[in-house]
């Protein structure tokens, strides 16, 4: 049973044979200090949707599918799997995106964030937000080795994953060329957002409360509930987004989405949205015998369209 589950575990993150060298994985907060009695969150295998990070999750990666050098286009994602802010669909959201994109050359870095457990840290800054603003930091300084243009590095999210990447693209960080860390040398701003069936508002009637209760709390004040609204957060230097959902969700309310837009829209942001019927919540790369399995490929035209993909250059 354990070698089934090894070679499994490979073929999700492979894309190949169970003896292909396994992706590299990167600590995103390497010197920061754990304590053994803070047991990271458990990785399990969900035999309808692959492997799932699971609450709490204290030490947080970035997992690399770098494209072949021969056929890297110098696009980058990271990519946010989503699962409420209690547990990832690692496999879902991530592993298995990161290899469709890998295919148009994009080089992808699947995010496994601290899980927030119902409240904020001393910072006030939510533990997902910190930890996205850093997994960019750390793509960006490694551009050249990885072979990645440094202003073509794009933020992804699915559900609350989707509001990791909103809130990275609405309240990103200049980059500081003083600092003494060479990372926070680099901007957190993504240069694009991609967003699937996303949790954006914190509003209430509005938000979806399982994800809202666990990044604020059940009785996060007013202001809060404001400041993680990326629809009411938006300016004029809010990366381009792309945004899909299915007509059929019934998980989060369509009003996250059609708001984000607008807000974009108000501000002069390039972005598309794009309603499916059929999909519901949840399904990844598209669900099967529905429409929703077009969004990878409008999704990779209107890269081209933005000229995130140089193929379009």
């Amino acid at each position: 049973m354990i070698k089934q589950l090894v070679a499994a575990l490979c073929l999700l993150l492979t894309g190949s044979t169970a003896t292909a060298a396994m992706p590299r994985i990167l600590a995103l907060w390497p010197h920061r200090h754990v304590a053994e009695s803070e047991r990271n969150g458990k990785v399990v295998y969900n035999p309808a949707i692959g492997y799932v990070a699971r609450h709490p999750i204290l030490r947080p990666t970035l997992t690399l599918f770098p494209a072949p050098q021969n056929h890297a286009d110098g696009c980058a994602l990271v990519i946010c799997p989503g699962g409420a802010y209690w547990l990832e669909a690692m496999s879902l959201e991530g592993y298995r995106v990161a290899r469709w994109f890998n295919k148009l050359g994009v080089s992808c870095f699947v995010l496994k964030y601290r899980l927030p457990q119902g409240k904020l840290p001393p910072s006030g800054i939510p533990w997902p937000l910190q930890d996205v603003r850093r997994a960019v930091q750390i793509v960006r300084a490694h551009a050249k080795q990885w072979h990645i243009d440094p202003h073509d590095v794009g933020v992804m999210g699915f559900s609350a994953g989707g509001s990791v990447a909103s809130l990275a693209g609405v309240h990103w960080l200049p980059g500081n060329p003083n600092a003494a860390n060479v990372l926070d040398r680099f901007s957190t701003r993504p240069d694009f957002l991609v967003l699937g069936y996303p949790v954006i508002s914190m509003m209430p009637g509005i938000t979806h409360p399982g994800s809202h209760n666990n990044l604020l709390g059940l009785h996060a004040p007013p202001d809060v509930d404001h400041y993680f609204s990326s629809e009411l957060n938006v300016t004029a230097l809010t990366p381009p987004t792309f945004i899909f959902y299915a007509h059929d969700d019934t998980t989060v309310n369509h009003q996250n989405e059609k708001r984000f837009y607008a807000a974009l829209k108000r501000n002069g942001i390039a972005s598309k949205l794009i309603e499916f019927k059929h999909g519901g919540h949840g399904f990844g790369l598209g669900l099967k015998g529905t429409d929703s399995t077009g969004w990878p490929k409008d999704c990779a035209q209107w890269l081209k369209q933005m000229h995130f993909l140089t193929s379009a250059k």
